[in-house]
């Protein structure tokens, strides 16, 4: 699935690019996305994924601060609030929170800023309220924030990933 990307996307991809390099401890991790089940999802969903989405599942996999459960959540999560709390089709639940709120990814970009808001919302919140929540501007501000929290409370030899601690697929 190939697409254009503009100058400021580019530049805005470059950017979180950096950002995962420099802190790749906290983003490589286990059982990394492929292009074809990146496509289903969009396809199951009838939405496009973020460029930074999609690279960052594909490359990286996910890990203490990806800030997604998995593909495979996120699809079924969706189709559920979709269903049964009437979630606009352009949003994905990234993470289920259960009691504690949803993690929501807007992906259709801002048409200001060029970016894909992330909404930290209860779900009583959802879809009407969601404004009135945490709104993190892209998705860079929301996996920086997740990373921030993880520094907090994961111990020092448990922030690489080990694929011996997981079993393969």
């Amino acid at each position: 699935m190939g697409c254009y990307m503009s100058d400021s996307a580019a530049n805005r991809m470059k950017a979180f690019r950096q950002f995962v390099e420099t802190n790749v401890r906290w983003l490589r991790g286990h059982s990394p996305e492929s292009d074809a089940t990146l496509d289903a999802a969009e396809e199951s969903l009838g939405v496009s994924l973020p460029h930074d989405v999609r690279w960052l599942l594909r490359d990286y996999g996910y890990w203490h601060a990806t800030g997604i459960s998995s593909l495979d959540e996120t699809v079924s999560n969706t189709q559920a609030a979709r269903d049964h709390l009437n979630l606009p089709a352009r949003f994905v639940v990234l993470y289920d929170h259960h009691d504690g709120g949803v993690i929501l990814l807007d992906t259709t970009a801002d048409s200001e800023s060029g970016q894909n808001r992330v909404y930290n919302s209860g779900w009583e919140s959802v879809p009407d309220e969601i404004e009135n929540e945490i709104v993190y501007d892209s998705y860079l501000d929301y996996v920086r924030d997740v990373l921030d929290r993880a520094r907090e409370f994961i111990a020092a030899e448990d922030v690489d990933y080990d694929p011996s601690r997981y079993r393969s697929a």
